[in-house]
């Protein structure tokens, strides 16, 4: 895209931010169709953010570049929290996946698409930690590209259990998101599985939904009894 003037090189830059944002906050995996669907939306949003509106017209070099995607990498700390989904190491890497730089974080950028949490954005980092610890499942770790070849069954079966468990309770679990999207912000300086394994066990999804349907969701501490949720 180096040979392209200032402005669309811009409009590129924010197109492309705007299309992560979708691939976080709603298909991960899209198929080329709805790839050219967010393409386009991204563009759009981006000449909509412009004082005066852009004249030029998207080609299909410019889709292509906006539609380009970069691996991701990151590293977190493990951690012990109870509650499914509710583990530090989520919340860790919400902070890094979305909010790692607050010039350049997509969360900060476009805070609009992450509060609440989406449950897309929460199974993107499940699917992201579940590749990590498949990495390493021989004992030895085999470096692995993520893509969609190897991750989209795990996405898609970490986002049903989201959306199932989300609506047992479905006003806690918007708080519990809402939550983690202000923590996650705050924090980043604004103020042995088995590889078959696709969904939450469901001994740890029940155990969960049990715990979440006494819940408000509205702060930490609530209901730090014996139960334990099992999973992230």
């Amino acid at each position: 895209a180096h040979d392209y003037i200032d402005e669309v090189k811009s409009l590129l830059t924010a197109a492309g931010s705007y299309y992560s944002c979708y691939l976080f906050t709603d298909d991960l995996f899209p198929g080329p169709s709805k790839q050219r669907e967010l393409v386009t939306r991204a563009w759009n949003a981006a000449c909509a953010a412009c004082e005066t509106p852009p004249l030029y017209v998207l080609s299909e070099r410019m889709i292509r570049i906006i539609g380009s995607r970069k691996s991701y990498t990151f590293d977190v700390a493990t951690g012990h929290k109870e509650k499914y989904s509710e583990h530090a190491l989520i919340g860790r890497s919400l902070e890094i996946a979305f909010f790692s730089n607050t010039r350049t974080g997509v969360g900060f950028l476009h805070p609009e698409f992450f509060d609440p949490i989406p449950d897309q954005a929460l199974a993107f980092v499940h699917t992201f930690i579940h590749a990590h610890i498949c990495e390493w499942f021989t004992g030895r770790r085999i470096r692995e590209d993520f893509s969609e070849v190897k991750n989209a069954t795990f996405y898609a079966g970490f986002l049903a259990d989201l959306q199932s468990y989300g609506s047992k309770n479905p006003s806690a679990w918007l708080n519990i998101r809402k939550r983690m999207y202000s923590s996650a912000f705050t924090a980043s300086g604004r103020a042995t599985l088995r590889a078959q394994i696709t969904r939450v066990s469901t001994f740890a999804m029940e155990a969960a939904t049990a715990e979440l349907e006494g819940r408000t969701g509205l702060t930490d501490s609530e209901t730090e009894g014996e139960a334990r949720a099992g999973g992230l």
